[in-house]
């Protein structure tokens, strides 16, 4: 039950000045890669990790090549939520070489992180002389390179080595500002800039690369909340947030009630080769006991697990109060036959 968070995107390519123009030399460095090792993330990251000498050079290949390689889906034909995982979402980018500006940043974070470069897709919205463009939404990156984060955004075709992508983009999470002073989403609309109260973002950036997926989101949330991220403009944005860190939750409770089932399969499945085993002739007594005990350790592990459940969306108090049930009913047959051996 894998959720994607989708947010749409904006077309820009042409309102920021491309980077080709200095720094990234960028139609030599994306015409020079073949696309026979662009087909998988593996192959790109090996590639690139063989073909240039440090992370500098690596980052900037991968940028020119996915800014200069993949064409803007108007159509929104090959969009996440096509896909089952993030995984398959970015294969299936690099094979039909579209996207809308979330495959253009899922495959700059993947290719990056099998590089070993700590690199994030980060989403929010933009705006544009004036013009808050917050009903679709965007989604840029972040990427650390040689020691510092920097602001990439592969679907506009631009990069940069100091915070001015704050001028046009405001990242839902104020963390992605990179800035030690960052603008609330009043600020930003407002055209305020720069923030008043000191952030230590690359302390704070660091511990929240090193978070698993539901306390990276759930952070998310709360900095965004405090920066007034649910402000009438850009409540669209908030609602699809929310909505995502719901639905993380709701599919970490489904992920452990799966497990839990499934130890509670594997403890049946031990019973009943104990049940086997007993009706055979000159059995040995310490060999039922073994099976009997390993069953009773494995439903025990359900128990713990299930116990834990909370109920969601997709997970109701009735499929947690049966899978409990069941798992009493097997305990029951379990010490049951514990004493019958004794």
């Amino acid at each position: 039950m894998y959720r994607l968070l989708i947010i749409g995107c904006l077309v820009g390519m042409a309102l920021l000045s491309p980077a080709s123009s200095g720094w990234w030399n960028a139609d030599t460095v994306a015409s020079s890669i073949p696309g026979t090792v662009t087909r998988s993330p593996e192959e790109f990251a090996a590639y690139l990790t063989n073909r240039f000498p440090d992370d500098t050079d690596r980052v900037k290949a991968l940028f020119s090549w996915i800014s200069h390689s993949i064409v803007y889906d108007m159509d929104q034909s090959n969009v996440a939520g096509k896909y089952e995982s993030m995984d398959e979402f970015v294969r299936g980018v690099l094979n039909t070489k579209k996207a809308v500006c979330q495959g253009y940043a899922e495959v700059f974070t993947a290719v990056c992180n099998l590089m070993g470069i700590p690199a994030m897709t980060v989403h929010g919205y933009t705006q544009i002389d004036g013009h808050l463009q917050s009903e679709t939404g965007h989604a840029w990156n972040v990427a650390k390179v040689g020691g510092r984060w920097y602001l990439f955004d592969p679907t506009w075709g631009s990069g940069y080595l100091d915070d001015s992508l704050i001028t046009t983009h405001m990242p839902f999470d104020p963390i992605w500002q990179l800035k030690e002073y960052p603008v609330t989403h009043d600020q930003f609309i407002n055209g305020i800039r720069p923030g008043s109260t000191f952030y230590n973002y690359s302390d704070s950036l660091d511990r929240y690369y090193v978070l698993d997926e539901i306390s990276r989101a759930e952070a998310t949330l709360r900095r965004a909340e405090a920066t007034n991220a649910n402000r009438r403009e850009i409540q669209r944005i908030y609602r699809k947030y929310n909505d995502y860190v719901v639905n993380l939750r709701c599919n970490s409770e489904i992920t452990r009630y799966n497990a839990s089932s499934d130890m509670l399969r594997d403890a049946i499945d031990r019973y009943n080769t104990f049940q086997k085993l007993r009706g055979r002739r000159g059995i040995n007594p310490d060999k039922l006991r073994q099976w009997l005990q390993l069953a009773g350790g494995v439903v025990q592990n359900s128990r713990r697990q299930a116990e834990t459940l909370s109920p969601c969306h997709s997970l109701s108090v009735r499929e947690i109060q049966e899978l409990l049930k069941n798992i009493s009913e097997v305990e029951i047959a379990i010490a049951t036959e514990f004493r019958r051996l004794h």
